[in-house]
């Protein structure tokens, strides 16, 4: 089959799917199918896992949206870790993880990290905090 004999089939089966179903139903289905055969979820409640007991907090307040202090600084540090050493999408760390709507938080913790100002001594303590948990996170997955 030629190449735009596939495309023309693609858009075909997207047209059949579209009559069936909304399209954030196809673009989950689609998204979801692609994120089966890369499944990360042990790894995800690793971190989570982590993060939570290093905070001396649980998993459900951290995935608490209106958080501040310290439980805020947990959740940029997993943003990080699940994008960093996962290679998870803001997108998808935002919406299948912790059920925002839109990723903005997520981008804003990572830019935290890559922006970190050593002489600060907040983000300093943000950053060593990110490589501490990050190496046991990394520990935790070669056990596994």
């Amino acid at each position: 089959m030629g190449e735009s004999a596939e495309l023309e089939q693609l858009l075909k089966n997207i047209q059949s799917g579209l009559k069936k179903y909304s399209i954030k139903e196809l673009k989950d289905g689609i998204v979801s199918y692609f994120n089966k055969n890369d499944d990360k979820t042990l790894e995800i409640n690793t971190i989570l896992n982590v993060v939570s007991e290093h905070f001396d907090t649980t998993i459900a307040t951290l995935k608490q949206k209106n958080v501040h202090g310290e439980l805020h600084d947990a959740k940029q540090i997993c943003y990080c870790i699940m994008n960093f050493q996962l290679g998870l999408s803001t997108r998808y760390i935002a919406e299948r993880i912790f059920g925002y709507s839109v990723h903005t938080n997520v981008h804003r913790g990572i830019m935290r990290y890559k922006n970190a100002n050593m002489e600060l001594k907040p983000d300093r303590e943000f950053v060593e905090k990110y490589e501490l948990l990050k190496k046991q996170c990394i520990d935790k997955f070669k056990k596994k």
